[in-house]
């Protein structure tokens, strides 16, 4: 060290000339470790989430709660595949806060999680939708058999 400059506290360092540290890099990233293990446990969140968003998106058509004579027999469930899609979109969301974080490992899984979760959601509805037009022509075509 050189000379202390006379407008700065003695306590501190004073670094000059080939005496200088490196600068800090700005952003620091996650430890591997502990990215790991964010992103299992952001794994199971995922999971149990996109559960829930199935199973409160599922319309009980014909289903009576409080008629005690009712067999309940022709409870239909209908899948409301939306529910699921903003599961899949909060998932994602969830993904870009990670990669502020500097959480690579959990980024990457979140994005992976997340095209998986909109793609069964699209698949679901598609597969519903040809389904239903499929279970409408058949009753229609029968409805009309019966008619004639």
């Amino acid at each position: 060290m050189t000379e202390p400059d006379p407008g700065r506290p003695l306590g501190l360092p004073q670094f000059r000339g080939d005496n200088v540290p490196p600068p800090k890099a700005g952003l620091q990233w996650l430890p591997v470790a502990a990215d790991i293990a964010l992103a299992v446990g952001l794994l199971v969140l995922d999971a149990i989430g996109t559960v829930v968003a199935f199973l409160i998106g599922i319309d009980y058509s014909g289903w009576e709660p409080f008629d005690p004579g009712a067999d309940n027999s022709g409870i239909h469930l209908t899948p409301n595949w939306l529910y699921v899609g903003v599961a899949g979109g909060v998932i994602l969301l969830t993904a870009v806060l990670l990669h502020r974080l500097r959480a690579v490992v959990s980024t990457c899984l979140q994005v992976l999680v997340a095209v998986v979760v909109v793609l069964v959601a699209v698949a679901g509805a598609q597969f519903d939708e040809e389904h239903g037009a499929r279970a409408d022509a058949s009753v229609s075509g029968h409805a009309a058999a019966s008619h004639h």
